[in-house]
Parts: structure tokens; sequence; C-alpha cells
């Protein structure tokens, strides 16, 4: 993992009866997102609609982006809701050139004992190479203690709680954080490697441009820089995020990204392009 800005991959899905995963299309954005200063990019997290995603097409999507010519560091994110799973998918991405594994526990028993976690995470670090990330998004998922995470030779976190007593805790344990979550990015950002944003589908300038000043000590510019993306923050919770994302992405770089797996719903008909992008601070040629 290396410092910067990755990006919470959006899925592309066809738009036909089985909703079969479009791998040109995500490959296609990629190759966009690599021409604006991002980092790297985490596939099937939960802007991903990892949960959605089959494992064999996990691991088809991850090899055809391990060969391409992109240049960013690709992260595979694990949500499989069990171990042997998760080893599974873990044993056929060993031979893979990833950045890390992002790695979510199984989340259906809650709450869990901080001993099972343990036991989990240790399976998980003895079936990989690559630096491991505990997923911590309580919203959706288990959370994974700040002293658990100090206690694991993992490489970090990605803190998706929007909680930065959580993330001072962490590196004072010795690990890494990333931010999931656009709360207090100019204040967190300047301790923390950087961020894993789902934002950075559509605003992957600006992204980088907060990360940049924040990492420079620029906190005035960097605050006015977050103030805006709390705001883009609010155009994609106005239907399911994913959706959303895909959509004014693909009104940015003219690739279809296609729509999103049930139980989701894609944006209404009549949901106005032009008037997102306008609030995002985008401008294109199609608007």
């Amino acid at each position: 993992m290396r410092d910067g800005v990755y990006v919470a991959n959006v899925t592309p899905f066809r738009d036909d009866r089985d909703f079969t995963l479009d791998l040109e299309a995500y490959r296609a954005h990629v190759s966009w997102l690599a021409e604006h200063g991002v980092t790297g990019i985490v596939a099937f997290g939960t802007n991903g609609e990892g949960p959605s995603v089959a494992t064999s097409e996990k691991i088809t999507t991850l090899e055809a982006l391990a060969g391409d010519d992109h240049g960013l560091d690709l992260v595979a994110t694990l949500m499989e809701g069990n171990l042997p799973d998760t080893l599974r998918l873990l044993e056929r991405l060993e031979d893979l050139p990833l950045g890390g594994v992002l790695v979510l526990p199984p989340s259906y028993f809650r709450p869990v004992a901080l001993e099972g976690l343990r036991i989990f995470y240790e399976r998980v670090l003895e079936a990989t190479r690559h630096p491991v990330l505990a997923y911590h998004i309580p919203r959706y998922g288990v959370p994974v203690p700040a002293e658990l995470v100090c206690a694991l030779p993992v490489w970090g976190v990605k803190n998706s709680a929007g909680d930065a007593d959580y993330s001072a805790a962490v590196r004072a344990g010795g690990r890494q954080v990333m931010l999931g979550t656009e709360d207090d990015l100019a204040g967190d950002l300047p301790d923390s490697a950087g961020a894993i944003s789902a934002l950075a589908n559509i605003v992957p300038d600006q992204m980088v441009e907060v990360h940049r000043r924040a990492r420079a000590g620029d906190r005035e510019g960097a605050e006015r820089l977050a103030a805006h993306l709390r705001d883009v923050v609010a155009v994609t919770k106005e239907h399911d995020s994913p959706a959303v994302l895909k959509v004014l992405a693909g009104a940015q770089h003219g690739i279809d990204l296609g729509t999103v797996r049930p139980p989701l719903l894609p944006v209404p008909r009549d949901y106005d392009v032009r008037a997102a992008l306008a609030r995002l601070g985008v401008v294109t040629p199609s608007t």
C-alpha cells in the first residue's frame, strides 16, 4: 500500500436479465481514473457492491485488472461472509500483484467476541503474502476494535466509521489508517496514509487535491475542499449510492457503467444528471 487516494471502485453491471458484470466497462473506468492522479483502486467493497458479486466474477475481474497497464495499485476487498470462502479467495489471489487485501470479518452474527475476530484475522494473515487491511465499517459490519488492529501484524485499517479518535488509536498502536469517509478529511488526512474514497469515482481530481493540501500542511485549503466534498456526499446519498456514482462518472467520461444489482435500484428515469454535475462542480461537454 502507498500513501494517496484509492478509489472505492464501482462495479458496472449490464441492464440485462442476469445483471452481468461488464468487464470492459470496468477496465475503461479504471483507465480514466488513472489519468486523474489517483494512487490505486479498491475493488468490490461497499460501493463496488462486493456482497452482490460472485467469487468467480471477482477473480476474473481482478486477473484482468492485474494484467492491464494502468499503473495503479490494485487492492481486493474480501467480504465473503465466512472464513472458508475468504481463505479460498485469498488462495486464488496469492499470485496476483496486489497492493493489499481489504478484509471484512463475517458480519451476520453480532455481537461477536474479540477473541473470535482475532482468530479470523490470524487465519487470514497466515493465508496471504499481501498486506492486510482490516475493514472497520460498523454501520454495515462487525466493528473491528482498534486494540485488535494494533495487536495483529496487519498493515492497517480502513476506517469507515468517521471516527477520528478511532484513527488516532490505530496510529498510536503503530498501524496505518486509510479513511473511508469524508467526515474530517482536513483534520485526519495529515496523519493518515490516505483515503479509500467512493467520491473519487466522480471527483478524482478534487479528492487528490484535498489529500495533497492536507499532507502539505495547508489545513485551510484542505478544509475548503473538504467542505465541498461533504456536499458531494449529499448528492450521492439521494439514491442508492453506487447507482448515482455510475451515472455521474459515465456522464463525464462517456463510458456506460450500466446499472446496479438487486436489491439496489438504479437512479430514477427522470434523474437530473446536469443538475447533479453542477452541484459537484463538474462541467463536461455533454452538459
